[in-house]
């Protein structure tokens, strides 16, 4: 009952931590939420704004052909102001109300002076009301831009944001990009034909993001320009941020002791010794170290559940340890007892799967394979030539040369064995060694012909073993070899008949032999 009690306690302090967590969320969703007001209020005004500029140029025909003839004569056009309003322009309206003529057609009558005269007011009146309004509402900026494809970015006219500033004019061009622009690329495409909005970096005002809208401007069935309005993004982000922090300072202020306070003691209480009992299975599931394991669990203090959890690991792993040591030494005796009844039939070469098992495992062991890993291959090793029960007894014991068709048969072993083995499905892998330790890295080997690291890298350490052995033990025809010289037939074959990494830790391990121990 008490460790129950210390565990609803560890309980309680973790719904703190969840506390925290919904605090930052509920902060996040402040932001957004502050942030979404701010422009839903920000839209209805630029709405408004635009609506009210738009009024000043409700002149259709006149505001389309402007478009079109500026285009060829923006600096005649920028180059000298005037000081007139509206004038000129109501005036054609007039004449084209009283005469029933297009206003279209009235333009296109007109003399190339009279054209540039009229030019001129139009582009006055916009300069007008633009800076006007700019220095009305301290808006960021407001600007006139040409974007259809041909002329995309073409400035009409730029207002100056505060007095004395270097406006842009009639005839400048900006690179507008529609992947950095989504609301023009709306409206380009049909998807908005009233107002749209974007925050984005302008072309107009380099350093720093804006928040933009923009109204088409649709003469003739075409949407031709735009006007657009933007305000300094980034100083009321900045502001935004600055109240969020402020906002959820106050908030987790008060936390931040507690929040010390229980990251300690459930560091200790709980994720500390749940990790030490995490990390000892899964070290014990890699490595089956049960001594490594049982150090880890001792490291436990603590008296709750995870602390009993802790002892049953502990005992359970000192059940799983002596289970699987004593499968392991039935499964290693059965094997050696099997390797035995396979060299019998050889009677030149007693105990040689034996050798290269253990061969192998040192070879595995020099170049730092784990435990387990050594293991499976010293389990390789002992029945890599199981194939062999499959061959005549007459000819594995021939003392006088093979004929072809007997060598033949000889090297058909390594499929036999892999044959057998290949249905322990409980060792999927001790099939490995049996079918190509007598492969080469060169290509040259059988029965495959596999070269390199296409052979599988526990039958390249078999193959060295092999040879080794090979060279080591009597035959009829001759006694072991020297040890300088089976270490010079594996030194000089590396990369042709041996893998270097497997052939140089067999040369290390030669060299360690000072007295010729390993040999038959």
């Amino acid at each position: 009952m008490k460790n129950k009690r210390r565990l609803r306690l560890q309980i309680l302090l973790l719904v703190m931590l969840f506390f925290i967590i919904g605090t930052v969320i509920g902060t996040i969703a402040m932001y957004y939420s502050s942030r979404n007001t701010y422009l839903k209020a920000k839209n209805d005004m630029i709405e408004r704004d635009l609506k009210v500029v738009s009024d000043y140029f409700d002149f259709p025909e006149a505001m389309s052909w402007f478009f079109d003839y500026s285009k060829l004569h923006s600096k005649e056009i920028s180059a000298i102001q005037l000081d007139s309003d509206h004038g000129q322009i109501f005036d054609m309206y007039s004449k084209a109300s009283k005469s029933g003529t297009p206003v279209k057609e009235i333009l296109d009558d007109l003399s190339e002076e009279e054209k540039l005269e009229f030019a001129k007011a139009i582009y006055n009146s916009i300069k007008i009301t633009f800076d006007s309004q700019t220095g009305i509402f301290k808006y960021g900026g407001m600007m006139c831009i040409d974007i259809r494809e041909e002329d995309r970015g073409f400035v009409y006219y730029e207002a100056a944001r505060q007095m004395g500033d270097d406006n842009s004019v009639l005839g400048e061009k900006w690179e507008l990009d529609l992947d950095s622009h989504p609301a023009i690329k709306e409206i380009l495409d049909g998807d908005c034909d009233t107002y749209a909005f974007e925050v984005a970096p302008a072309e107009w005002d380099s350093g720093g993001n804006n928040y933009i809208g923009y109204m088409p401007l649709v003469y003739d069935g075409e949407t031709k320009a735009v006007l657009a309005i933007n305000y300094n993004w980034d100083s009321f982000h900045s502001q935004l941020i600055e109240h969020i922090w402020l906002i959820a300072g106050l908030m987790l202020g008060a936390m931040v002791i507690c929040c010390i306070i229980l990251m300690i003691l459930v560091n200790r209480i709980a994720i500390k010794p749940l990790s030490n009992v995490q990390l000892t299975v899964r070290e014990y599931m890699k490595n089956k170290d049960s001594d490594s394991a049982q150090e880890h669990l001792k490291k436990i203090k603590t008296h709750n559940e995870i602390g009993v959890l802790a002892g049953d690991v502990g005992a359970l792993v000192k059940e799983i340890t002596s289970y699987t040591e004593a499968i392991k030494t039935l499964t290693t005796e059965v094997m050696e007892a099997l390797a035995r009844t396979i060299d019998a039939k050889d009677k030149y070469t007693n105990g040689h799967s034996l050798r290269v098992a253990m061969y192998s495992m040192m070879i595995a062991q020099e170049l730092g394979m784990s435990k387990q890993q050594q293991l499976d291959i010293y389990y390789m090793g002992l029945l890599h030539d199981i194939g062999k029960i499959g061959i005549p007894n007459a000819i594995i014991n021939k003392t006088t040369k093979l004929t072809d068709e007997e060598y033949d048969l000889i090297k058909k072993h390594p499929i036999l064995g892999y044959e057998i083995l290949s249905q322990i499905q409980s060792m999927p892998d001790l099939s490995i060694g049996a079918r190509y330790h007598h492969e080469r890295v060169d290509g040259k080997g059988y029965p495959d012909g596999l070269s390199g690291y296409d052979i599988p890298y526990t039958a390249r350490i078999i193959a060295v073993a092999d040879s080794y052995d090979s060279m080591t033990s009597n035959r009829s025809y001759r006694k072991y070899l020297p040890q300088e010289v089976a270490r010079s037939e594996i030194a000089n074959n590396i990369g042709t008949q041996f893998d270097l990494a497997a052939a140089t830790a067999m040369l290390s391990i030669i060299d360690k032999d000072v007295h010729y121990q390993l040999h038959e």
